[in-house]
């Protein structure tokens, strides 16, 4: 029972983006008095209750209604007048039969590292990275030196840390959702910010839960169709997701240690999910396999292997697929894995080289 007092109430609670009335119950707000009741079986939206009460002398004061805030995934950046709407050069078999492979349109200087043997030459604590273009815009870039030579974070960073860890490119630091990722159709394959439709793309499926990114030197080849996934490679180095408990940031290399992978098929094609943890970790020392996973972080793999299969789904998808049986494999058949990408990233290569 309410009080004789007339006005609107507004609910608190109510499903947002309905804004069909509905019947249901709630907690709910008297616009005059600011008391709270609880309401059942009362026609509302979720905006403004469609009861009106009795009336008193004086009239109430009418609280406005709320829109509700976008989300960060439904924010769209605008876009400035400077704006160049460049579309990635995309290298894929001509109709005349002709082959085109994607590292022949990169632009590189004289690399300071050894593309392809670890030497420890590689110092990430020498990695300069430079911004060029406003933050949120189609112009921002990442681009990178090393000793103060420009390098490409994906041909002259060693894949290779030392003989028994690797390194890693974070693109989209953990509880984050933009899309920033490698350009690898661009000179120096600096990190961008990914579009659709001259739009700036973020995830709509919700933040990052881990640190992702790529290994250097590393290519699944479109050309070569797995064994043991029975699809192609999609064109990218191997992507990896770092489990550690600290955030990296966008354009970080850091030392890794690869636990386990997941053979995920996306759009018919092998996308292969690293599961490695930064060497500094607190936990890297009980951590070395995907067993050792299971035992320090129970639930881990499971719940990465579900976020990779819907977060397409927000953007009206399908859900993503997973050969070998879903199983996240062991650190031997993940570094046989890359190994192989790094052989078809060493081929492809040489023949740039060749034609150099």
């Amino acid at each position: 029972s309410f009080p004789p007092q007339v006005g609107r109430v507004t609910a608190s609670g109510t499903p947002q983006g309905t804004r069909t009335p509905r019947l249901g119950h709630g907690r709910v707000r008297c616009a005059a008095s600011h008391q709270q009741w609880t309401v059942r079986n009362t026609q509302f939206s979720s905006f403004t209750f469609l009861a009106t009460l009795p009336s008193i002398d004086s009239p109430p004061r009418i609280m406005p209604k709320t829109a509700r805030e976008p989300s960060v995934a439904e924010v769209k950046f605008a876009i400035e007048p400077s704006a160049k709407r460049t579309k990635d050069k995309i290298d894929t078999p001509g109709k005349d039969g002709g082959e085109k492979h994607p590292l022949k349109s990169i632009q590189r200087g004289n690399s300071v590292l050894d593309l392809c043997v670890y030497k420890g030459d590689f110092d990430h604590a020498k990695l300069d990275p430079s911004q060029t273009g406003l933050l949120k815009s189609l112009e921002y870039r990442i681009n990178f030196s090393h000793r103060e030579k420009k390098i490409s974070p994906w041909h002259d960073i060693p894949y290779r840390a030392s003989p028994d860890t690797f390194h890693m490119m974070c693109e989209i630091p953990k509880w984050t959702r933009a899309k920033f990722e490698i350009a690898t159709k661009e000179p120096g394959n600096p990190i961008k910010q990914d579009t659709k439709k001259g739009v700036l793309r973020e995830y709509k499926h919700g933040d990052m839960l881990f640190n992702y990114g790529f290994m250097p030197q590393t290519w699944e080849d479109p050309c070569h169709v797995s064994e043991d996934t029975g699809f192609k490679g999609d064109d990218d180095p191997l992507d990896m997701v770092e489990i550690g408990c600290r955030q990296m940031r966008c354009g970080q290399v850091c030392e890794v240690k690869v636990l386990g992978v997941l053979a995920m098929i996306d759009d018919d094609e092998t996308d292969w999910k690293v599961f490695c943890i930064r060497t500094d970790d607190p936990l890297a020392p009980q951590i070395n396999d995907v067993e050792d996973i299971d035992k320090e972080l129970p639930g881990l793999i499971n719940t990465m292997r579900e976020w990779f299969r819907e977060y397409k789904v927000a953007e009206g998808k399908p859900l993503n697929k997973f050969a070998l049986g879903e199983k996240c494999m062991d650190r031997e058949y993940t570094e046989k894995v890359i190994e192989e990408t790094h052989g078809f990233w060493k081929a492809a290569e040489a023949r740039l080289r060749s034609h150099e």
